[in-house]
């Protein structure tokens, strides 16, 4: 019997793979945007994470109508008053790496205290016609100079308080057992809303 189908509403091709990854231990067909035939826009309307994580999901459910998974997550730098946050992908132009240089940039000439920072996800999961459900995890750290490849975004600078390491530096089992992307999608689990039967296989 083929597995339920559940679309993740991202095009970060980094995001994807994390999510599948996430999503190993569940019994669910994990598909793309484009495994769902979903060519639509993914606006991202409100000022925090919330609102923007249900946006998506919402969308692409309805548009597909199969269950979605959305998230929206940022760094919070704690000297920079939680900046940039929900602006974090695209709080200045160019690519992920002149995002990651131009923070640093920001905190070089604050003390290791100051670069305190924490990684925010909320996942939300949209299965019309039940209310969507939203959860949030996050993951301390410090900013420090850039050293690693695995990951994306901020992840070569973010020096992780559970794990000692950079999650540019971390295997993908340790950075996913500790990520604020995992601890959402634990909580979502722990509310039983991933179990999504056989209606949508």
């Amino acid at each position: 019997m083929p597995a339920p189908r559940l679309v993740v509403a991202t095009r970060n091709p980094g995001k994807v793979r994390e999510l599948r990854r996430l999503l190993g231990a569940h019994s669910l067909r994990v598909l793309s945007l484009d495994d769902a035939g979903f060519r639509g826009e993914l606006d991202e309307p409100g000022p925090g994470y919330v609102e923007n994580a249900l946006a998506k999901a919402v969308t692409v459910a309805t548009a597909t109508g199969l269950p979605t998974l959305a998230d929206d997550s940022g760094i919070e730098v704690d000297a920079l008053r939680g900046w940039p946050g929900p602006r974090s992908a695209r709080w200045m132009p160019g690519s992920d790496e002149d995002r990651l240089h131009g923070l640093l940039r920001e905190v070089e000439e604050r003390t290791p205290d100051d670069r305190r920072a924490r990684y925010v996800c909320v996942m939300a999961l949209a299965n019309p016609p039940a209310e969507p459900v939203t959860a949030r995890g996050e993951t301390l750290g410090t900013l420090v100079e850039p050293r690693g490849t695995a990951g994306f975004g901020y992840d070569p600078a973010f020096l992780s308080a559970d794990l000692g390491v950079r999650f540019g530096e971390a295997p993908d089992a340790d950075k996913d057992r500790v990520s604020h992307r995992a601890r959402a999608l634990r909580r979502l689990e722990e509310a039983g809303v991933l179990d999504l039967g056989s209606a949508y296989r």
